[in-house]
């Protein structure tokens, strides 16, 4: 009888790429009994071979709390081997799970919480470096009294030094096929991820004006909107500047775009958070042969330079950004061979497969024990 994970959040669409695609696919595909609970639309279905339990979506912070009491239910009625949430706000009820099971219980960090705290514009910002060093203390004493922890970065593992188990299992793409692309196409410059202002929309906009008109760019932004001022979202304005807002669009659709792109941008904001991240965005890029233009962060910078797969800029500088956009877009062949770059980075180095491995590994010794 194959042994059952149950993995929940109370915040992610149950169709997260790290969660669902990734994780649970991976597991179910790996011969355990998969239970996916995370926010949808639905009750129940299967997918993948993963059983999927849908929880509410709350628009409300403080309603999201209620999510932790009806997961943990859920937990105890699921007689699951081993427990796997995603959520720094379902640390309590990990602790309490682990406690009342006697079962392995994992966190998943995706983010350095104490650094995001820095990040949240509704907290006063007199009061972000005290409650960032409280929330980093709670977060460090409720991981202890768990069987792991799971970060997507190194730094964030810093974070855990005192857990008992901590693996990185970094957020690189599953494996793509390679994307035949039409040099006819038009020259669209391609961003997918959350859009917001710390993740460099407005920038991305500017950038728009510096681009020559000649080349007919297009800016299509690929994403969730999240905090966009509305002036930010005039349409007859955007279009003024050939600039197109998606919205959250399906997973299968976003290789649609990745096909059709001719640059990736990520220029993220220098603030706490982003520079040690790993965004998900930029391997995709290297995956779908896209040469990117990516904020030069040292990590970042390192990554690019190293895989020889695009430029880095000051992401607070749109006629920077527009340099280098215009740069690829006016040189095919300097496009493609970046575009090739990383591809090859991405079978190599950047892919899903060598993560997946970790985890599974992880899952051997906590079900051993």
């Amino acid at each position: 009888m194959p042994q059952k994970v149950m993995i929940f959040s109370s915040v992610h669409p149950y169709d997260d790429t790290r969660i669902f695609h990734k994780q649970a696919v991976s597991l179910a595909q790996a011969g355990y009994e998969v239970e996916l609970h995370a926010v949808a639309d639905f009750e129940e279905k299967f997918e993948k071979g993963v059983k999927i339990v849908g929880v509410k979506r709350h628009a409300k912070k403080w309603k999201r709390l209620e999510n932790g009491r009806i997961l943990y239910e859920r937990a105890l009625k699921s007689h699951a081997d081993i427990f796997h949430f995603h959520d720094p706000e379902l640390l309590p009820w990990g602790v309490r799970l682990a406690k009342k099971t006697n079962k392995p219980v994992i966190y998943d960090a995706h983010e350095d919480l104490p650094k995001q705290i820095y990040t949240k514009m509704w907290i006063p910002g007199y009061l972000r470096g005290s409650l960032s060093r409280l929330v980093h203390w709670i977060e460090k004493r409720w991981a202890r009294k768990l069987a792991a922890v799971i970060t997507a970065t190194e730094p964030i593992a810093n974070q855990f030094q005192t857990a008992k188990q901590v693996t990185v299992i970094k957020n690189y793409p599953l494996a793509m096929p390679k994307v035949d692309r039409d040099e006819n196409e038009k020259n669209i410059i391609l961003y997918i991820g959350g859009i917001s202002y710390l993740r460099g929309y407005r920038e991305m906009i500017q950038m728009m004006d510096y681009i020559p008109r000649e080349l007919n760019a297009e800016l299509h932004l690929v994403g969730p909107l999240q905090h966009i001022a509305p002036a930010d979202c005039d349409e007859k304005e955007l279009l003024k500047k050939n600039v197109y807002l998606h919205g959250r669009v399906p997973f299968e659709e976003v290789k649609h775009w990745l096909a059709k792109g001719k640059v990736g941008l990520v220029c993220l904001h220098p603030t706490q958070n982003y520079p040690e991240s790993l965004p998900i965005k930029m391997f995709e890029y290297m995956a779908a042969g896209l040469p990117l233009v990516a904020s030069n962060f040292p990590q970042w910078k390192e990554i690019v330079e190293t895989s020889q797969s695009g430029f880095t800029v000051d992401p607070l500088n749109p006629e920077e950004m527009a340099d280098k956009v215009t740069r690829l877009l006016s040189d095919s062949s300097l496009r493609k061979k970046m575009g090739q770059n990383g591809r090859k980075a991405h079978e190599e180095v950047y892919n899903w497969q060598v993560e997946e491995n970790k985890l599974l590994e992880l899952y051997r010794i906590l079900l051993s024990k």
